[in-house]
């Protein structure tokens, strides 16, 4: 990211390729909310449990249809058994997604998502009905991986582009240090992300430092301008 955010500031664009512009990178916030569960818990803790996620995007594309996503995302999943209580467990995760995305039912963009996801438990903790609390101890193991999947649309606006993802989350790691109890994570998430052209707002900002010549005469060379959007490097 420090490379192409260098790379930009100097030039405006990513890649040039037979006089087109090739590739562009997108940032924003994450805001979302999952429905978690375990897959078994020995017959306990089996319900699902709604938690909240948060988070940084970062979008990097190669054409207007494929691109790669990667995020740092704080996340609060866990499962719940209706006769004990629930399980709550804080992460810090870091997926990373292709995604493939087309024109339909007349949005700017609809895709799909598919990769794998790595999460580093930073907190938890046994919360029963009664109110009484305990934090998790040595039983449950403090990291986790997985495959994630999904879809989404997106909307471009003035100032950015609004996403809306629908996605699934497998996890392959059992979360439970005790061999007789095999214990994996599943949740489904609803994320909202608004993300800026990165590329652009490199180039505004050094627009704004250093002015630039006017041109001769009152046209304007719209074929020189710099700072395109995504949809016009084809």
């Amino acid at each position: 990211m420090a490379i192409v955010l260098a790379y930009g500031v100097s030039n405006a664009q990513l890649f040039n390729i037979f006089g087109h512009e090739v590739g562009y990178v997108y940032i924003g916030p994450r805001l979302g909310m999952n429905f978690s569960r375990f897959s078994d818990f020995n017959g306990t803790y089996e319900k699902n449990r709604f938690g909240y996620e948060f988070g940084a995007v970062g979008e990097f594309g190669f054409t207007t249809r494929f691109s790669i996503q990667t995020e740092l995302t704080f996340l609060s999943k866990g499962s719940r058994d209706e006769n004990f209580g629930k399980i709550r467990m804080n992460y810090i995760g870091i997926p990373i997604l292709a995604k493939y995305g087309f024109r339909a039912l007349g949005l700017d963009k609809v895709y799909l998502m598919g990769g794998t996801f790595a999460n580093v438990r930073v907190g938890g903790a046994w919360v029963y009905d009664d109110g009484t609390t305990y934090e998790l101890g040595s039983g449950m193991k403090t990291f986790e991986w997985g495959m994630g999947l999904g879809a989404g649309a997106q909307y471009p606006l003035k100032t950015g582009i609004a996403a809306l993802d629908l996605r699934y989350s497998l996890g392959f790691t059992d979360i439970h240090s005790d061999d007789n109890i095999k214990t994996h994570s599943r949740s489904f998430e609803v994320i909202l992300t608004y993300k800026f052209d990165l590329v652009d707002l490199m180039f505004k900002l050094k627009k704004n430092k250093t002015p630039e010549p006017e041109p001769a005469g009152n046209e304007v060379d719209s074929n020189n301008a710099k700072g395109l959007k995504v949809e016009k490097r084809n």
